[in-house]
Order: C-alpha cells, then sequence, then structure tokens
C-alpha cells in the first residue's frame, strides 16, 4: 500500500522574527531619541532668542525712560525761560486775535482783559504742536463752544481751553467755534506757561 507523504509544513523562524522586531524597536528608539535631542536643541536656541529680546527690550525701555526725563527736564526748562506774559492793549479777543500771527501764541484772561506769550522754537512749541495734531484727543461735543480762559493761537487755527478738558477749534482763527474736546493735559500746560 502506497502512503503519499504530506510535505512538512515549514515552521515560522521565531528566533529571525524576533530579532527583526528587536531590530526595528531599536531603529525606532534611535530616531525618536534623534528627534527629541534636536527638539530639546531648537527648544534651547528659542529659549535663547526669547532671553536676547527679553534683555533687548529692558533695554530699550531704558533708553526710553531716560530719554523721556531728558525731554521732560528740556521743557521744563523751556517753559521756565519763557519771558513775562505780555499784556495786551485790547480787551476785546477777537481784536487781539488778527494782531498776533508771526508766531504760536497762548493768551489767556486775566478777567478785565488778555495777557499773551509769543512761544519761540524750542520744546515748548512741539508740546503745542503735538497737542494740536493728536486728532483723536478732539470729539466733536454738543451745544455751544464752553467759556475759555485760554486761547492757542497757531497760524491755521485757535483752540479755545476750558477746565474739564472741552474747548473749542476755529479753523478760521475766529474767538469761538464748535464744542469739542481737546487733548488730556492740554489745558493743564497751558495753564502751566502762565505760572
Amino acid at each position: 500500500m502506497n502512503q503519499t507523504r504530506r510535505p512538512h509544513a515549514k515552521q515560522p523562524n521565531y528566533r529571525l522574527l524576533l530579532c527583526i522586531g528587536l531590530l526595528v524597536c531599536l531603529v525606532l528608539d534611535i530616531l525618536f531619541f534623534a528627534l527629541f535631542l534636536s527638539q530639546c536643541s531648537r527648544a534651547g536656541g528659542l529659549e535663547d532668542e526669547v532671553k536676547k529680546l527679553t534683555e533687548a527690550n529692558q533695554t530699550l525701555t531704558s533708553q526710553n525712560t531716560m530719554l523721556q526725563q531728558q525731554s521732560d527736564a528740556a521743557l521744563t526748562a523751556a517753559v521756565a525761560a519763557l519771558p513775562d506774559p505780555t499784556t495786551a492793549q485790547t480787551t476785546n479777543l477777537p481784536d487781539l486775535i488778527p494782531q498776533l500771527t508771526d508766531a504760536v501764541y497762548v493768551v489767556r484772561t486775566t478777567g478785565a482783559g488778555y495777557q499773551y506769550l509769543k512761544i519761540a522754537e524750542g520744546a515748548v512749541l512741539d508740546k503745542l504742536n503735538a497737542y494740536r495734531d493728536d486728532a483723536s484727543g478732539y470729539t466733536a461735543a454738543e451745544g455751544d463752544a464752553p467759556t475759555c480762559s485760554y486761547w492757542v493761537l497757531f497760524s491755521d487755527r485757535v483752540i479755545g481751553l476750558a477746565e474739564g478738558g472741552s474747548g473749542f477749534v476755529s479753523t478760521d482763527r475766529t474767538a469761538t467755534g464748535s464744542a469739542t474736546t481737546v487733548p488730556s493735559g492740554f489745558y493743564d500746560f497751558v495753564v502751566s506757561l502762565f505760572a
């Protein structure tokens, strides 16, 4: 009786599969380790950049503070050097304004008349121009212009100033206009010029 023999099924080589699996795990570990090192290096570089930027910001802040102090000192000295105010020869502001056209003038009421200061080039004029050009500080308000105590006469406009941050702007250099807010600190600065 002939019996046909079945071929033996090949048994998987577990040892070889185990070695391949270990090799794959080792390669993945090396790749993850390399990635980890590169990320650590990158994070360290970013940390150094943040530190440099922080130091640069502190330096700029310090320089800005120093420049602001120098500017404040120059402004204080310029205000102290202003001459005594001149008493106007008229008690009518609309008559006075056309007489003061050759420079920027600051005018105040004395109750019985007016006094004015001619502002020369320098820190005081720069500050007045900054207030004039601060567009966000001017907002139209309801009603007529308030009763002003101080006026700044520029070549292209008159700005009236009242207490409480209100006033008017006249672009045709008249003595009154529509009510508006004025930039914060403007009134107090102009008052300080007569102190």
